[in-house]
């Protein structure tokens, strides 16, 4: 993935429309089309709390943060790219718009990543992209997501698809979307 010069940024939206058409103009149509999904079942599912694992510059931060989310968590060993463009912006829109913000940088399998972990409606999972660690993720949070689970990159990273699947067989989520053009996304829903 590229870094977008987001210098010129000077809100969230501005912030958001410039990444993802940074990262669509370089990757192709279609790169960020989890973002459209992620909104599509935010609101539907009545979502109102967020969480990603992987934040790199926060395309998908900023996403949540446009679509409604009181409460947001973003975990990434490495948050330097958020902290460069996004994070003023991003503290200065939470608190205007009275979003709890809680930025962690850790790593999202650690020990640190499972002490008093909230309950979220969503998470994006978009770190490691090896199956090994997307199910260590998994083992680690998927028990504090109440509604939705998103993944990117499922078209691409075939080992993630496919542990994806067989992890669905043995605990109560199911797939409800799969987007399979450029880099895809697959998003799960809880069953109970």
């Amino acid at each position: 993935m590229i870094n977008v010069d987001l210098s010129s940024a000077t809100t969230v939206e501005e912030f958001y429309n410039n990444i993802r058409a940074g990262q669509e103009g370089e990757h192709g149509d279609d790169y960020c089309a989890q973002h459209d999904a992620m909104r599509k079942f935010f609101k539907e599912g009545g979502c109102t709390s967020y969480k990603e694992l992987g934040t790199h510059q926060g395309g998908t931060a900023a996403n949540a943060m446009l679509m409604g989310a009181k409460y947001i968590e973003l975990v990434d060993i490495d948050m330097h790219r958020y902290r460069k463009f996004l994070k003023p912006l991003a503290e200065r829109y939470c608190a205007e718009h009275k979003i709890e913000l809680v930025v962690k940088e850790i790593s999202s399998v650690g020990l640190q990543a499972q002490v008093m972990a909230p309950m979220v409606d969503m998470m994006l999972i978009d770190s490691i992209h090896k199956w090994h660690w997307t199910n260590q993720e998994l083992d680690t949070h998927a028990t504090n997501v109440r509604k939705f689970i998103a993944f990117h990159d499922t078209a691409t990273c075939h080992d993630i698809r496919n542990g994806v699947d067989k992890w669905c067989q043995n605990n109560p989520w199911k797939l409800v979307d799969r987007g399979t053009t450029n880099v895809g996304y697959t998003v799960l829903q809880r069953t109970k």
